[in-house]
């Protein structure tokens, strides 16, 4: 099935496994149990799909735009979204393990339930979002942007927070020793605090 033959489309069971979906556009796909591992869709353009219990495991999706999509109960454990745009997406009870998503830019997204593990995330920018009960595990998120997010139930234990802007919208977090730690620098200079000496 063609990508352009997706557009409006209702799916259950389908499978895209090793797909080339290179560029291609998108609009109004509701997928669901859908086989879309080792997908191939980078630098396309998604808008108002919904994708539900879907296996997207190894999936290329680096520079891939979306606007509007919702992802529910779907894996995208070593996957590749270098450079991909979720803006005003909805990702609830997904798992990205293992994966590459630098400056990943997740504008005014709303993620619930969602964990991250073992995941590049340097320099994503996460500016309006709504995060609830989200787990960050051995991530590296320097240079991530929090601007204006707004945070509930999330965890941050074993990542990389230097240079993170927005750490005051972080308030409520929870921080594991060596998290805080990272991220003191970026908190002493939002309070305008000068750190003195060598490090530790």
């Amino acid at each position: 099935m063609a990508p352009d033959e997706l557009c409006g489309a209702t799916l259950t069971g389908a499978s895209f496994e090793g797909a080339v979906w290179i560029g291609a556009e998108v609009d109004e796909l509701d997928l669901d149990q859908g086989d879309l591992r080792r997908l191939r869709a980078t630098e396309g353009t998604w808008e108002r799909c919904t994708f539900t219990d879907c296996d997207l495991t190894g999936a290329d999706l680096a520079g891939l735009i979306t606007r509007d999509v919702g992802l529910i109960r779907t894996t995208l454990d070593g996957a590749r979204l270098t450079g991909s745009s979720w803006l005003r997406c909805r990702w609830r009870e997904v798992r990205l393990e293992d994966a590459v998503a630098d400056s990943l830019c997740a504008h005014s997204a709303r993620w619930t339930d969602v964990t991250l593990a073992r995941t590049s995330l340097r320099d994503a920018d996460f500016t309006g979002a709504e995060l609830s009960r989200v787990q960050f595990t051995g991530c590296d998120l320097s240079g991530a942007r929090f601007a204006g997010l707004r945070a509930q139930g999330v965890t941050f234990i074993g990542c990389r927070l230097a240079g993170i802007v927005g750490v005051d919208s972080l308030r409520g977090s929870a921080f594991g020793w060596e998290d805080a730690v990272s991220a003191l620098p970026s908190l002493a200079d939002q309070l305008g605090i000068t750190i003195k000496g060598e490090q530790q």
